[in-house]
């Protein structure tokens, strides 16, 4: 419970008053994108909130605190070590790109490229002067080993949820494993 109130607290203004501000501005012009897509733009709407989920991600440091920091504060883990923390900062980056690539609305348009830009001068400075730098160990603060059971886990979950909707593989009903593609008649041996 204290891990939640010292991220709720993260939300309001911090020591870090510039980083915060930075944050606040992202979060405003995605708001502004996400209010401008028009009507059945199913792909923007969710580049859209998976970018406001990144930045409030990134501003409450919640890799930190999801995840055992190991040896690491929860702040100095997310903001410094942790790899997942410069791919979601690349999300707030490319999403709001992608959204301004793939309309016809001028408005749009214009919302997303000054989103985008603004989210590649923030990547890019957070890289600069906080993660390039950094003598750790790893690039994670976490088990490796623990990373890569629960995201083959995951994988086998989404397909049995999805079922034929997930195209990236099948799991095999009396092997284990997954198999990535089926292996035409002519490839297989007897």
């Amino acid at each position: 419970m204290s891990d939640f109130k010292t991220m709720a607290e993260s939300l309001w203004l911090t020591d870090q008053l510039h980083w915060d501000l930075t944050l606040y501005w992202l979060f405003l012009i995605n708001i502004v994108v996400l209010l401008i897509l028009p009507d059945g733009s199913t792909l923007g709407t969710m580049l859209s909130i998976m970018v406001l989920l990144a930045v409030v991600i990134d501003k409450v440091y919640a890799f930190g605190y999801m995840i055992d920091p190991g040896p690491y504060t929860p702040e100095n883990c997310h903001a410094k070590i942790f790899i997942g923390t410069y791919l979601i900062r690349a999300i707030i980056f490319v999403a709001p790109l992608t959204i301004a690539g793939s309309t016809d609305e001028p408005k749009v348009r214009a919302a997303g490229i000054v989103a985008g830009i603004s989210g590649a001068i923030y990547m890019f400075l957070r890289w600069y002067l906080e993660q390039r730098d950094i003598e750790a160990p790893d690039i994670v603060c976490l088990d490796i080993d623990v990373v890569v059971q629960s995201a083959g886990m995951l994988f086998v979950l989404a397909r049995l949820v999805l079922r034929d909707r997930l195209r990236l593989g099948s799991v095999h009903r009396h092997i284990p494993v997954v198999v990535f593609r089926d292996l035409a008649t002519h490839d297989v041996e007897i």
